[in-house]
Parts: structure tokens; C-alpha cells; sequence
């Protein structure tokens, strides 16, 4: 019984250095963004991540992104471009969990503060049906962000 204790104990003890971690690479990451967008600190964030090993689709589908984003959301959002593959990037991999070789994350800003993200899966696999690709994008980003 006191080895089960002691093993709990153990548990929460980790999950709580855990937790921290996760906060101070939040707060890692927040205070990138806020440096990077000083001028408009509540404006929400479309991040495009990506790798050292991009996919067939990548360079495409990135470029599609853009598009879409400075046809309907230039103004309402900031756009930021990451290699995650790169050292000084290694917070973004495990704030936001990355791991494919395009992610697209939205984050939430209101008031200065980080609200929450979302990200939108599969991008890469719709460039053939760039149709399908805006209209999945401007639905994504306004189910979550709205359009500010």
C-alpha cells in the first residue's frame, strides 16, 4: 500500500513538472509572437509550419494558403511562416504537436492572451481541387477565428 502511495505521489509530482514545462514553452511562444507583432498584439495568428522534409504537396499547398489568406484574411489575421525543423523553432513542435510535414495551426488571441489553437488537417492532400482548398480554408479559419 505504501509503495502504491509512493508511486502516485511519483505521478503528480511529474504531471505537475509537465504541466510547467508545457506552460513555459506556451509562454516561450507567446512572448515570440508578441516580440514579432508588437504593432497588434490581438490580432489571432494563422501559423504555417513546416520542415526540413517537406511533402510532394507542400510548396503548393503553402502557396495556396497565402493566397487564400491575402484574398480574405489579411487584415484580420497575422500570417507567419515557421520552419520547425530549425532549433530555434523547437517550442512550436511541442506547444502545438507537430509532427506532419505542413501543419497550419490558428491561434486564438484576444486581449493580449493566447485563447486556445486549432489546427486544420489535410491541407496538402486537397491542391488538386483548389476550390475545395479555399472553400475548407475560409470555412476552418472562420469556424474558429471568426471574422474579425
Amino acid at each position: 500500500m505504501k509503495y502504491l502511495a509512493f508511486i502516485l505521489g511519483l505521478f503528480a509530482i511529474c504531471t505537475v513538472a509537465i504541466a510547467q514545462d508545457s506552460n513555459m514553452l506556451q509562454t516561450e511562444v507567446e512572448e515570440q509572437y508578441f516580440q514579432a507583432n508588437n504593432q497588434n498584439p490581438d490580432k489571432s495568428i494563422i501559423y504555417i509550419f513546416f520542415n526540413n522534409q517537406p511533402c510532394q504537396n507542400c510548396p503548393q499547398a503553402i502557396d495556396m494558403i497565402e493566397e487564400v489568406y491575402n484574398q480574405n484574411f489579411l487584415n484580420n489575421y497575422s500570417l507567419f511562416l515557421i520552419n520547425y525543423g530549425d532549433d530555434d523553432n523547437a517550442g512550436f513542435v511541442q506547444t502545438y504537436g507537430l509532427s506532419q510535414p505542413l501543419e497550419v495551426v490558428m491561434v486564438d488571441v484576444e486581449n493580449g492572451e493566447f485563447q486556445g489553437y486549432q489546427k486544420i488537417e489535410g491541407l496538402q492532400d486537397m491542391t488538386p481541387n483548389p476550390q475545395a482548398f479555399n472553400e475548407y480554408f475560409v470555412t476552418q479559419v472562420n469556424g474558429y477565428l471568426g471574422n474579425e
